[in-house]
């Protein structure tokens, strides 16, 4: 039987090229029909250099101007309809299957960024329970990664998404280094890796206790900006 396209469930006939037949290996099974990963765009035009938005000049953003620190984030796709259509199905609706869409996109995107730990950004108690899983870690394969975070608070009041910018913005720290975190983040390139960059107010939470940990430096990977 025909792969079944783990997004829109569709079967599909996976495209084998010359290579793939040269290479007397077993061929590889896409996981996502062609229509499906066309739906996503990456960024590839000019962006803000310090968070990564696609814009008309690769010139420092507003809201990076405002944050005025020299945090630098790379995102791979735009936060459209397309990406917000995704995310709703994986991450609000626990779709586990839809890891896979990214998996080969996270392994490329990681393998271009200079780092030394790759640290995600972790759940809450309460969304192990509901959910199942963090959606960020479930889009690593064999990458190694340290949890050097934790949450603070075993629940969320109220999920990010249905906060405002400006009550995103004054969210309060809601993360708190892992026991023993510093022996892996002392005097290392740290990489943060979480899902979407909305504000930059999460990530940078995330950054200011990695480098109370002792990290020399932090940046971000986000699938979205």
């Amino acid at each position: 039987m025909r792969p079944g396209c783990v997004w829109c469930g569709r079967h599909f006939q996976p495209q084998v090229s010359l290579a793939d037949l040269l290479r007397w290996a077993p061929l590889p099974q896409p996981q996502v029909c062609v229509p499906c990963a066309q739906r996503l765009q990456p960024i590839t035009g000019p962006r803000c250099p310090a968070c990564g938005r696609a814009q008309a000049t690769a010139t420092i953003c507003y809201d990076c101007e405002r944050w005025g620190d020299d945090f630098t984030n790379h995102a791979l796709f735009p936060y459209d309809a397309n990406l917000k259509a995704y995310m709703q199905q994986y991450k609000f609706q626990g779709d586990y299957r839809l890891r896979e869409v990214m998996q080969p996109i996270l392994r490329r995107a990681l393998a271009r960024e200079v780092y030394d730990v790759l640290v995600p950004i972790p759940v809450t108690a309460e969304t192990w329970r509901t959910r199942g899983f963090n959606q960020v870690t479930a889009w690593l394969t064999d990458q190694p990664y340290q949890q050097a975070l934790v949450v603070r608070e075993a629940t969320k009041s109220r999920l990010q998404s249905s906060k405002t910018r400006q009550e995103r913005l004054q969210t309060q720290q809601p993360f708190q280094l892992a026991p023993n975190a510093a022996t892996v983040l002392q005097n290392q390139r740290v990489l943060l890796l979480d899902d979407v960059y909305t504000t930059g107010r999460t990530i940078r939470h995330a950054a200011q206790q990695i480098y109370l940990g002792g990290a020399k430096t932090v940046t971000g990977l986000t699938l979205a900006r």
